[in-house]
């Protein structure tokens, strides 16, 4: 492809994103769907990079929310326990009925806390992550 050509995707959405697409369009004025859809994936991936460049060790937030009956819990102890060796602590909490947020303290290597956040972020049922890290320095 040639460099500031577009290619035309197709794209399936569920109805509740497609309705946030919509209303971000207009409410944000936004020229049309494609806009935003070009604008969140510059983001991902400017995160993608970020994480992939992650070396030393680090303090961090893993904060991820889910539907309950959507992900499966079994799966989701068995990564975390995988991850016990970098995870201090967690925080559960129920934002709604059926909505669920966690945050996981983490303290570790840079590629271990790649590892748990992309690990996390394909697990089917897991709505959205965010990782927040501090370097910590070396004495």
């Amino acid at each position: 492809m040639e460099e500031g050509s577009v290619a035309i995707i197709s794209l399936a959405l569920p109805d509740n994103l497609l309705y946030e697409l919509d209303k971000m369009v207009k409410d944000e004025g936004y020229a049309s769907r494609s806009e935003v859809v070009r604008a969140s994936l510059r983001s991902f991936l400017s995160k993608r990079r970020w994480l992939s460049d992650l070396k030393g060790s680090f303090l961090a937030t893993l904060m991820f929310t889910y539907l309950k009956g959507k992900v499966n819990v079994e799966l989701l102890n068995e990564l975390k326990h995988e991850f016990d060796d970098v995870i201090a602590t967690e925080v559960h909490m129920h934002l709604e009925e059926e909505n669920c947020l966690e945050i996981l303290v983490i303290k570790g290597k840079g590629e271990r806390i790649k590892e748990l956040t992309g690990r996390l972020s394909t697990l089917k049922g897991i709505e959205q992550v965010e990782l927040m890290t501090i370097p910590l320095k070396r004495s």
